[in-house]
């Protein structure tokens, strides 16, 4: 592959990228308001459609390692970054600055969505401790299937 068809190979793969992060950044801030609030049903379509979105964008991303891979450089942001410094093409520069720039942001969404999702299972817990009587376990969505009925919460026999 010359020179030019790389730039406008790896440029298509960097814009259908940022389409996606673009999505997914919309789709992590109503994440985020889905976990602060009190609709399992919103939280649940959200986490959906965040799924799909993600399935959406592997093409591109595995496509664009292939690309550096094939370059001799690593996959990833690393070796997204050296080959298009070793392109020196300006708009394919102004598009990775971008791609970078909404990973980090997106990056750091799913971070802060993580943290609330993990606050809210120790409320959980917490508020499952205090109904049932029980000490606060780690395993609150995790383990009760497995344990049985001898370890099954009844709300109705506090």
């Amino acid at each position: 592959m010359d020179r030019g068809q790389l730039i406008k190979t790896f440029s298509a793969t960097l814009q259908a990228s940022l389409h996606g992060l673009q999505e997914l950044e919309a789709l992590l801030q109503q994440e985020q308001t889905a976990l602060s609030g009190r609709d399992p049903d919103l939280l649940n379509q959200v986490v959906q459609d965040k799924l799909a979105l993600l399935k959406q964008l592997a093409p591109s991303v595995q496509a664009r390692d292939r690309m550096q891979k094939t370059a001799g450089l690593e996959a990833g942001l690393e070796g997204g970054e050296r080959l298009v410094e070793m392109l020196g093409d300006p708009a394919l520069d102004r598009d990775w600055t971008e791609l970078a720039r909404l990973a980090k942001i997106v990056a750091d969404l799913n971070d802060r969505n993580a943290q609330l999702a993990m606050q809210g299972q120790r409320a959980t817990r917490t508020a499952l401790g205090i109904l049932t009587g029980r000490a606060a376990m780690d395993d609150t969505y995790s383990g009760l299937r497995r344990k049985g009925a001898a370890a099954s919460y009844s709300l109705g026999k506090v």
